[in-house]
């Protein structure tokens, strides 16, 4: 996954991957091992909490976890630009 790239466009990319090689089955829980290795290293935090907080790799779910982690990291961020904001009124004129 390159810097800048989105979930959404990592993930789409990924499954285009998958189409891409038609003669070989790969099952859910290699795909979503597959998925997991090829994160770069700010999603270890994720995905060390995924891989040990299940049994099995299920990678409906992993996909899911990383899209709402990539919607949380963003509203994050607009909340922390929004809270710099500083709003200065003016008296109304007489």
């Amino acid at each position: 996954m390159k810097q800048g790239t989105t979930m959404l466009e990592y993930l789409n990319f990924f499954n285009k991957i998958e189409l891409l090689v038609v003669d070989v089955k790969i099952d859910e829980e290699d795909k979503a091992s597959i998925l997991l290795s090829s994160l770069p290293e700010s999603y270890d935090h994720i995905i060390t909490t995924m891989l040990y907080s299940k049994g099995t790799l299920v990678l409906e779910e992993f996909t899911s976890t990383l899209l709402s982690n990539e919607i949380r990291k963003k509203s994050n961020q607009v909340e922390q630009e929004c809270s710099g904001l500083v709003v200065i009124g003016r008296k109304g004129r007489k």
